[in-house]
């Protein structure tokens, strides 16, 4: 077994000794679904250049994404979770998929952004509970 299998195996075992069902191990087992499959779904009729604007990146950014040339950085697919209204278990998966780390209740930051997932905030909205907490906002030039 190598050291990758040994390592999942222990936080699989860890996480279920704090709570975690077997479905969500079996969840969280399952092949990565690409980024199209979870952003197209929700786009509705929203373009990619208008996704663009609202998360905040240039449409080559989102056309190179959408075809696999390209992993976005994590805030701008936390943005891009927000702009499509996307839960925490969307925004995880969108964050796996991208092979971006996910959201930890031991990160300070990460509980806020949690925070706003959960009761459904906009970017803005966001933005605003983040920078009240002297935190790094997810829009690099929110003021």
């Amino acid at each position: 077994m190598d050291e990758n299998n040994i390592n999942r195996t222990i936080r699989m075992i860890d996480a279920m000794n704090h709570g975690a069902s077997l479905d969500e191990m079996l969840r969280q087992s399952q092949p990565l679904k690409t980024l199209p499959s979870l952003i197209l779904p929700r786009l509705g009729d929203m373009s990619y250049d208008t996704l663009g604007v609202l998360a905040g990146c240039s449409r080559a950014n989102i056309y190179k994404m959408m075809s696999g040339r390209s992993h976005p950085e994590k805030d701008m697919l936390l943005r891009i979770a927000f702009v499509l209204h996307m839960d925490v278990e969307e925004t995880q998966q969108l964050l796996k998929s991208a092979h971006r780390s996910a959201l930890s209740s031991g990160i300070p930051r990460d509980i806020c952004i949690i925070y706003g997932l959960m009761n459904k905030l906009s970017l803005s909205e966001m933005d605003l509970v983040l920078k009240r907490k002297d935190m790094q906002p997810l829009w690099p030039e929110f003021d």
